[in-house]
C-alpha cells in the first residue's frame, strides 16, 4: 500500500514538472532569445584562449564560461545585436542572436533541468506525500517564475551560477544519503559514479565565478572530519575527493592572481569607495605598504598599482578579519540590497506571457525580506544540535550536513561578492541572496516532513 501511494504521488510530481515545463517553454517565448550586457565581450574574448592552454584558466573570465563562450567568439559570424545598458537606461528587447542562440538554449536548458532535479531530489527524500508534492512544486516555481527565470536568456553568468548549483546540490543529496546508509561508503558502483559526477558538476560550478572558488575550503573543513569515523576509513574515496578539492583550489587562486580579474579592477574599487576616503583607514593599508598619495588620486600615485597587485588583497582582507564593525555596520546600513527584488533590469518583457501573475507566483517563493537570513540561520542551529543530540539519525545527519555546506557556501559567496567590487554589485551578489532563499525550501520542509511522521506514528 505505501509503494503504491509513493508512486502515486511520483506520477503527481511528475505531472506538476511537465506542466511546470511546458508552461516554462512557451510562456517566456523562443528559449534561444538573448541580451548581452557591459561584460559579454570580455567573456567572448576571454573564450578565445586554447582550449587546453593556462589561459583557459587565467584569462580574464574563468574555465567554464570560457567553454561555453566558445561557440560564439567568431566575430564575424557571430554579431552581438541585443545589447543592454540598464545604468544609462539602454533597455532592448531579446533578440536571437547567431551563434549566442545555443548559449542561451544551454542556460535555458540547465535552468528547466536543475530546478525539476533539485525538487525531484529534495521530494524523494521526503515521506509525506502531501510535503513531497508540495516541495517538488515550491522549488520547481522557484526555478521557473520571472525572478530566476528570466535571467537565463542574459550572456552572464549569473544563469549557470544559479542552474549548476541547483545540480551539485540535488547530486549532493542523493549521495549523502546513500552514504549515510551505506556499512562501507562508496563500495557500489552507483555511489562511486554519483561522487565522480558531483566532483564534475562542482568544479564547473567552482569555474563559472572566481567567488565560488571559497566554497572548497568551506567544503574541505567539512570532509576532512569524516576521515575520522570508522567507516569512512576503509575508502579512498574521501582522500581522493579531498586531494581533488585542494588541487582545483589552488590552480583557481593561482590563475586568479595571474590573471588580476579579481584584485586589479574590482577590489580597486572597493578600495576606492570603502577605504581611500577615510585617512584612518588609509592608515591601516599603509602598514602593509601601500604608497602615500602624491597625487590627486591614489590611482596617480606611483607604484600604487604595483603595491595593489601584489598586496591589497592580502591587506583588504586582514581589514575586514579585524574590523567586524565595519562589516555589520555596512551590510545594515545597505540592508535593502540583501532583502531587494531581484528581477532582471536588462530587457523588456513583452514576449513574456502573463508576466504579472508569474511575479506575483514567484514572490511567494522568493521572498523579499530579510527574515529569510533569520530563518536560515534558525534552521541551520537547529539542524546541527538535533543532529548532535539524542534525537541523532542517519537522515537528519545527511540533512544537518548538507545544511551547514549548503549556508556555508552561501554566506561566505555573499560575503566576498559583496565587499569585493563595488561595481555592479546587486547583479554580483543576486547569486548568493537566491542560495539563501532557495535554502529555505530546500532545508525547512524536511521540518515538517518529520513533523509529520513522529504524528502518525
Amino acid at each position: 500500500m505505501n509503494f503504491l501511494k509513493k508512486q502515486f504521488t511520483n506520477l503527481i510530481i511528475l505531472l506538476v514538472f511537465a506542466i511546470g515545463i511546458f508552461l516554462r517553454g512557451t510562456w517566456y517565448g523562443d528559449l534561444r532569445l538573448s541580451t548581452a550586457n557591459a561584460e559579454t565581450d570580455s567573456y567572448i574574448n576571454s573564450s578565445r584562449a586554447p582550449i587546453f592552454s593556462w589561459g583557459m584558466f587565467a584569462g580574464q573570465r574563468l574555465f567554464t564560461t570560457n567553454l561555453i563562450f566558445k561557440v560564439a567568439n567568431d566575430p564575424a559570424n557571430c554579431p552581438i545585436i541585443s545589447y543592454s545598458l540598464p545604468g544609462l537606461g539602454e533597455e532592448g528587447k531579446r533578440e536571437v542572436q547567431p551563434c549566442f542562440d545555443k548559449i542561451a538554449l544551454l542556460q535555458n536548458y540547465l535552468s528547466i533541468f536543475g530546478w525539476c532535479f533539485l525538487g525531484w531530489m529534495v521530494a524523494s527524500k521526503l515521506s509525506n506525500p502531501l510535503i513531497r508534492i508540495f516541495s517538488a512544486t515550491a522549488i520547481m516555481l522557484f526555478g521557473f517564475t520571472p525572478q530566476i527565470a528570466e535571467w537565463d536568456s542574459l550572456l552572464s553568468p549569473e544563469s549557470l551560477s544559479l542552474s549548476l548549483f541547483a545540480i551539485t546540490l540535488g547530486i549532493a543529496l542523493e549521495l549523502i544519503f546513500r552514504v549515510t546508509k551505506s556499512e562501507i561508503p562508496f563500495k557500489t558502483s552507483a555511489e562511486k559514479l554519483l561522487l565522480a559526477l558531483l566532483i564534475t558538476v562542482f568544479l564547473l560550478w567552482v569555474f563559472v565565478r572566481d567567488v565560488h572558488l571559497y566554497a572548497i575550503p568551506i567544503t574541505i573543513i567539512l570532509l576532512t572530519p569524516l576521515l575520522l569515523i570508522k567507516k569512512f576509513k576503509a575508502t579512498r574515496a574521501l582522500p581522493v575527493t579531498l586531494a581533488i578539492l585542494l588541487i582545483t583550489f589552488l590552480v583557481g587562486y593561482a590563475s586568479a592572481r595571474d590573471s588580476l580579474r579579481a584584485t586589479r579592477f574590482p577590489l580597486m574599487n572597493s578600495l576606492d569607495e570603502y577605504i581611500l576616503p577615510h585617512p584612518a583607514r588609509v592608515e591601516f593599508f599603509q602598514k602593509f605598504g601601500m604608497p602615500e598619495k602624491e597625487a590627486e588620486s591614489y590611482f596617480d600615485a606611483p607604484n600604487y598599482q604595483t603595491w595593489a597587485d601584489e598586496n591589497a588583497a592580502k591587506a583588504y582582507a586582514i581589514f575586514l578579519v579585524t574590523h567586524p564593525g565595519f562589516v555589520i555596520t555596512t551590510l545594515w546600513e545597505n540592508m535593502d540590497l540583501l532583502t531587494g527584488e531581484y528581477g532582471q533590469p536588462y530587457f523588456i518583457t513583452d514576449e513574456v506571457k502573463n508576466r504579472n501573475f508569474l511575479l506575483t507566483l514567484g514572490e511567494m517563493v522568493n521572498p523579499d525580506s530579510g527574515v529569510v537570513y533569520l530563518l536560515s540561520l534558525v534552521i541551520l542551529i537547529v539542524y546541527f544540535f538535533q543532529a548532535m543530540g539524542k534525537q541523532y539519525t542517519a537522515k537528519l545527519s545527511a540533512w544537518a550536513w548538507l545544511a551547514i555546506c549548503a549556508y556555508g557556501i552561501a554566506a561566505a559567496t555573499l560575503f566576498i561578492s559583496y565587499f569585493g567590487d563595488t561595481a555592479g554589485l546587486r547583479r554580483h551578489i543576486m547569486p548568493s541572496v537566491e542560495m539563501f532563499r532557495l535554502f529555505l525550501w530546500v532545508f525547512l520542509l524536511p521540518f515538517f516532513d518529520m513533523a509529520f511522521n513522529k504524528t502518525s506514528e
